[in-house]
């Protein structure tokens, strides 16, 4: 089996899971379902052995908590939603009976089946142990979550012997005849970064493909090609060469020839239902990299921005993660392509390592020395500061913190129209410095520039934390999750979920969060501290001194008083008396 399905066989589906949970037709139509427990389905046959699974097997890991006769209806309700949702494939590729529900494994392309039987396609199908089994997806119950836990860390320990035995190949930058091959422009709009400096990431925007689209839905690709662009950017210098317009001559486009990356937006409308589709293209190969849709209605849409926002978010994550990662591999071999780092400077810190932190430290300095003052990286460094202080990585001096003022000042005085930039500075001045007041202005601002990206609801949540305005913090932070849940750092989001839940009081929801978080990042000691609180206010005393301990080894000094009050930083004097209390009987 290939790492696509092969034309000729009988193959009526393909189901990727290798990532987020996508279903689609031969002809490349979504069928992936809306439905949590119906994706959880989905999720639980195409991983089990022979693709086939007990009802009684599915019953317990959907709904656990439920009696037999709820459950095994609940099932029935959810097996009809998912055969509903296939349509006239649903006979072809599901096999169902009395006793067990499964897939026909020689009428579906599986990609996790494909790798387990051939390793090499792991590299055709680009992905890698890092790429997270299931992304995103939110079943809940607690017996799936334990399931999914543990065939995601048996996924990452296969990716990686796969990875060690077959090393992925290198990659090698694009010649202009393989760019052309894909794409010869006559026309175009006007470059949007006319003489991008060297090393600048590229990327094209095909023109949209629109199907029966109304007055009211035909800007809809437009608006999200555009937010890729602009969240991009808020990272690292992007060019965009802009083949939308046929109107423009050609001589506006001296350097499109060297393009790396395409994009375009397919929009279908049939009456009031809607899906819309993101495609990005690798030109060194003159293929589809991947996709990813959204299913909808017209008026869902236009009346919910976070679905839109969300969609935008989701495709910046995935496709920032190919850019940034693909560049720094090319550095391996290539003096010449300078690293654009900001992306991935951030993502190291939340690796909670304190040799990815330096690692970080240093991408930043140099970054600083070769850009001007107007990028990303100064704010950067200052946030950097934060891991050191909350997480305990890396050695903090005086000198470092007067560093992060000054790195803080300077970004806000020569990039103060960038969101990812704004919200840095902020959570430096109100998490290290105290100074609320004028963090909650730049938060306020950064959400005016840009209400995509998860990075920045993630801080204003967190700095409504700080004030005490819980139920403002747990309505940002559901937001920020939400838009981040494809994101390589949506652990800390699910864990800002977690802290927000908490003190709105919504135990069990901060408990499934900072689970979700620890899986993700099992050494990140916020999701630890709040997952302890909660556990000791429902009276789950043996797992809060699980959890303790497991804090303890990656904090060793949060059992000093001090370094909790330190640690968790509440607005209020009850609150933190009120945790200290909780702390202080779990070590007596």
């Amino acid at each position: 089996m290939s790492a696509e399905p092969q034309s000729g066989t009988a193959q009526l589906a393909k189901l990727y899971v290798l990532g987020p949970l996508g279903l689609f037709s031969a002809g490349d139509r979504n069928l992936t379902p809306r439905g949590k427990k119906t994706q959880g389905l989905l999720a639980l046959l195409a991983l089990a052995p022979r693709g086939q699974r007990t009802r009684v097997w599915l019953r317990d890991k959907l709904w656990s908590a439920s009696d037999e006769q709820k459950s095994a209806s609940s099932l029935r309700q959810t097996v009809f939603e998912l055969r509903k949702d296939l349509g006239p494939l649903a006979d072809e590729i599901l096999d169902i009976n009395r006793m067990s529900i499964g897939l026909r494994l020689d009428r579906i392309w599986i990609d996790h089946h494909v790798v387990s039987e051939d390793p090499t396609a792991l590299h055709k199908l680009e992905v890698s142990e890092d790429t997270e089994l299931l992304e995103g997806i939110d079943v809940a119950d607690e017996e799936f979550e334990d399931w999914l836990q543990m065939e995601r860390q048996i996924w990452y320990d296969k990716a990686t012997e796969i990875l060690e035995a077959h090393p992925r190949p290198a990659l090698s930058k694009p010649t202009p005849a393989q760019t052309r091959g894909l794409l010869v422009p006559t026309r175009s709009t006007e470059d949007l970064s006319e003489n991008p400096e060297p090393g600048t990431f590229s990327v094209g925007f095909l023109p949209n493909i629109q199907q029966g689209c109304d007055a009211n839905t035909q800007h809809l690709a437009d608006y999200v090609l555009e937010g890729v662009a602009r969240n991009l950017r808020e990272f690292e210098p992007v060019a965009v060469f802009d083949f939308r317009d046929p109107t423009v001559h050609s001589d506006q486009f001296t350097q499109a020839f060297e393009t790396e990356y395409y994009t375009r937006v397919r929009t279908m409308q049939v009456r009031d239902s809607l899906t819309l589709t993101f495609f990005l293209y690798r030109s060194s190969r003159m293929a589809l990299e991947w996709s990813q849709s959204i299913q909808t209605s017209a008026d869902q849409i236009m009346q919910n921005s976070m679905m839109l926002e969300g969609f935008i978010a989701q495709n910046v994550d995935r496709m920032a993660k190919s850019m940034f990662e693909d560049r720094l591999r090319m550095l391996d071999s290539r003096d010449d392509w300078p690293p654009k780092v900001g992306y991935t400077a951030l993502n190291l810190m939340f690796k909670l390592d304190e040799n990815a932190l330096s690692n970080s430290e240093t991408m930043l300095l140099q970054g600083d020395d070769a850009h001007d003052a107007a990028s990303v990286y100064p704010a950067l460094r200052a946030y950097l500061t934060t891991f050191k202080i909350g997480e305990n990585v890396g050695v903090l001096n005086r000198g470092e913190l007067d560093d992060a003022r000054l790195a803080a000042e300077s970004a806000l005085a020569n990039n103060p129209f960038n969101s990812i930039s704004l919200a840095c500075i902020a959570h430096v001045l109100g998490y290290v410095f105290h100074e609320h007041d004028l963090a909650g202005g730049l938060l306020e601002q950064a959400l005016n520039l840009n209400q995509s990206q998860p990075f920045v609801w993630d801080h204003y949540a967190l700095h409504k934390l700080y004030t005490g305005e819980f139920e403002a913090a747990y309505r940002a932070a559901e937001r920020g999750a939400s838009l981040g849940s494809f994101s390589p750092i949506s652990y800390s989001y699910d864990t800002t979920l977690a802290m927000a839940a908490t003190m709105a009081g919504d135990h069990r929801r901060a408990i499934m969060a900072g689970q979700r978080a620890l899986r993700k990042q099992p050494r990140f000691a916020a999701a630890m501290r709040y997952l302890l609180l909660n556990y000791s206010k429902l009276g789950r005393e043996a797992e809060a001194q699980a959890i303790y301990g497991r804090l303890l080894d990656v904090d060793p000094e949060f059992h000093d008083p001090e370094v909790q009050k330190e640690r968790f930083r509440f607005a209020h004097k009850q609150d933190e008396s009120s945790v200290l209390g909780i702390l202080k009987r779990l070590t007596t």
